[in-house]
């Protein structure tokens, strides 16, 4: 889920979250996630993205270290590129003992929303060191051209 969702809003969920930031902005967020979590990390995986355009393109990057491509969705619907999957939590590994676990991990969901030009059949994606590349071709620029009228031919 997205911060902007409003749909699923939860009063204590969004506290801890307030309160998180207060750790974070007063203590920095290394000593912040010690003191709260006694160094294991309890963080959903939120990717970072950065969104840029070119003439011709939209480009969308998304950090997934860790993640594997067969473990990410790439969807065009409503409007707006969806890239979901889920990053696994270290920890399942059972013959290991945690002493500290601050990566965080678990399903991850995030949105773009789409400008009307984008030609959605023509959007590639790629995985290459840890980073999704999507790329949103615009359409092509249509030219003017003069409509002529007839007369003369009602219907």
């Amino acid at each position: 889920m997205t911060r902007s969702d409003l749909s699923n809003r939860n009063p204590l969920e969004e506290f801890s979250t307030d309160m998180e930031r207060v750790f974070d902005s007063l203590l920095g967020r290394t000593i912040g996630n010690v003191l709260r979590t006694n160094g294991a990390s309890n963080e959903k995986f939120v990717p970072a993205i950065d969104v840029s355009e070119t003439e011709q393109n939209y480009e969308v990057h998304l950090d997934l270290p860790g993640v594997l491509p067969a473990d990410v969705k790439v969807e065009v619907h409503d409007g707006k590129l969806i890239v979901s999957g889920h990053r696994k939590n270290v920890t399942e590994q059972k013959d290991k003992n945690f002493h500290r676990v601050e990566r965080s991990s678990g399903t991850f969901y995030r949105t773009v929303a789409l400008p009307t030009e984008i030609d959605s059949e023509k959007i590639e994606a790629s995985y290459d060191h840890g980073v999704l590349h999507v790329v949103l071709p615009k359409h092509a620029k249509q030219q003017p051209r003069k409509i002529e009228i007839r007369t003369g031919q009602t219907k």
